[in-house]
């Protein structure tokens, strides 16, 4: 079997020839999950429970008018799938930030507001990922997550329990108390959810050599409320050479791009800070009164 790779063969190759050709090429120096396969083309490993919503995320984007890569082809082996994708030609936002200028900075920023207007026009009365549902968002992310198409009430229940928890103590003498009150207060939530890129870090913005924005890495896409896209793309560690003025240009590309909602943001970045040190912490309410979630407990 040949060694080297032909774009224009890709879908003439046998499954098998195709993935001989992605595991042996290079991987991306940053994305252990890429293969670079050519100049043009790159291959993504996905677990292939994801790969219907993938597809459709894809071909949904693209219909809408936002520049994004095109899926060419997708075989599953095993348990991985691979997904062979364009492979968009230029920087990230990243790689060039620190060397962009303000001028250039407000003119990608209007192109991301006109993308992410469109994703806005798009909604659902329930959460979750465009194909299956699943809600697979970061923020939302416990032990044991939320279920398929999740309600506003599911939502608004999961940031009270976490905004009000306070150690997983309090948690189990919360559980066992009988009282007329057994439910929590639940905080309004917009009824409506808006589709979200929900990963707009500057690693997920490409400028390709005309000037034109890409977004890429679409595997967190889906109906949320809409201040997951701020928090979302204020979710990255700050490279160390950012100074404080490229810091506050950021700060600036974020507001013109999708809006600020810092308040709305500080609270989910608190309720992950929670989960992720306690992360089994709704387990003693789910056994005691019930509530939404994804996975059993038990």
């Amino acid at each position: 079997m040949g060694t080297e790779f032909h774009d224009d063969l890709l879908q003439d190759y046998s499954e098998a020839e195709l993935l001989h050709h992605i595991r042996a090429s290079p991987r991306h120096a940053s994305t252990p999950t890429i293969y670079l396969l050519s100049a043009t083309l790159l291959a993504k490993i996905y677990e292939p429970s994801l790969i219907e919503d993938v597809i459709k995320t894809t071909e949904v984007v693209r219909q809408l008018g936002i520049r994004a890569p095109c899926i060419k082809r997708t075989i599953i082996y095993e348990r991985d799938a691979f997904c062979v994708m364009e492979r968009i030609q230029g920087a990230t936002l990243e790689e060039m930030w620190t060397r962009l200028s303000w001028c250039m900075t407000i003119k990608i920023a209007f192109q991301l507001r006109h993308f992410v207007k469109l994703l806005r026009s798009m909604t659902s009365s329930t959460a979750g990922s465009l194909a299956t549902g699943e809600c697979l968002s970061f923020w939302l992310e416990d032990r044991y997550g939320l279920p398929a198409r999740s309600r506003a009430e599911d939502i608004a229940y999961f940031i009270q329990f976490w905004m009000n928890f306070v150690s997983i103590r309090k948690e189990i003498e919360a559980a066992t108390q009988v009282s007329a009150d057994a439910k929590r207060h639940i905080s309004p939530i917009a009824r409506t959810f808006i589709f979200t890129h929900h990963d707009l870090a500057p690693r997920n913005l490409i400028v390709d050599s005309s000037g034109q924005l890409w977004l890429i890495d679409w595997d967190y896409a889906g109906f949320y409320p809409i201040y997951f896209e701020y928090a979302s793309l204020q979710n990255f560690h700050t490279p160390e050479d950012w100074g404080l003025f490229t810091r506050l240009r950021w700060n600036l590309f974020s507001w013109i791009a999708v809006g600020r909602y810092e308040q709305d943001a500080d609270v989910l970045r608190l309720i992950r800070f929670k989960f992720t040190r306690f992360a089994v912490g709704r387990r003693f309410e789910l056994l005691a009164k019930g509530g939404p979630s994804r996975i059993p407990v038990s």
